[in-house]
């Protein structure tokens, strides 16, 4: 993983402010509190294939008294600070995520050296969050990426893998057909880090493995990251992304609000 970012700012902004991370009880305050916006776990527990892919981690703040820096972010770019949840090693197999409204939940032992690279894409997520209006705004405009108010067949919308960053903020379909969605690669054995990337066509109610005319060229490579476009943004801003996607909607970054209080 790789930054390109600007000199770190040291000033301080009252509205991005700098909190402290949190374990154990006030860890656990901070989790209810999420959940009882986006309702993550409950939907993990009511989705069998979910259920199963986490059938053997612990969802809860680390036990143990944590004492890491966390790099503040850049002032120079609009995205917040957020708040760093500690987590046990095993929660949501540690990879990374956010919470309702501001929390970024990372393994107590997550790497040192990939610390600072994985915060920039956490806090976009806290950004997108915060501010999804103009988000879908300028996603529209510049990607052709909207979000899409239509439903599934269950067969489908069974094997999709939940991911927290995403539970609010709905489906999107590229150029109003095309809807990209990460699915288990196994019904029986289903692993977080193992699924496919594929794109159900609105027009035909088709589900397709392979990407739409266009798609490559534009957006780069499939990974799991192409799953939404809130995915994809982050991880073009956290690798400094040279695709034409990210060339194309990186002079306008700047015109999301920096605000989180």
């Amino acid at each position: 993983m790789g930054v390109g970012s600007s000199k770190q700012e040291t000033f301080l902004d009252p509205l991005r402010p700098q909190r402290p991370p949190l374990t154990s009880g006030a860890g656990l305050q901070a989790l209810q509190q999420a959940e009882s916006i986006d309702r993550y776990q409950n939907r993990v527990s009511n989705s069998n294939i979910n259920r199963m892919a986490r059938a053997k981690q612990t969802y809860l703040p680390s036990l143990l008294s944590v004492k890491r820096k966390i790099p503040p972010a850049d002032l120079s770019k609009p995205w917040p600070n957020g708040q760093v949840i500690w987590m046990e090693p095993s929660a949501d197999g540690g990879l990374p995520h956010t919470r309702p409204p501001f929390y970024i939940c990372l393994s107590r032992t997550f790497p040192e050296n990939l610390l600072s690279s994985t915060l920039l894409h956490e806090r976009v997520h806290v950004s997108q969050r915060l501010h999804p209006k103009e988000w879908n705004k300028l996603l529209e405009e510049v990607w052709s990426m909207k979000p899409w108010k239509g439903q599934l067949p269950s067969d489908i919308d069974m094997r999709r893998r939940l991911n927290p960053d995403l539970l609010m903020a709905g489906f999107f379909s590229w150029k109003d057909d095309f809807v990209p969605l990460a699915l288990f690669q196994s019904t029986t054995q289903p692993n977080l880090q193992t699924v496919d990337i594929v794109w159900w066509q609105i027009s035909t109610r088709t589900l397709h493995r392979n990407p739409p005319p266009g798609w490559v060229d534009f957006f780069g490579p499939v990974h799991p990251g192409h799953e939404h476009p809130y995915e994809l943004i982050a991880y073009s801003i956290e690798n400094s992304s040279s695709t034409k996607a990210y060339t194309s909607i990186k002079s306008r970054l700047d015109a999301i609000p920096s605000s989180e209080v």
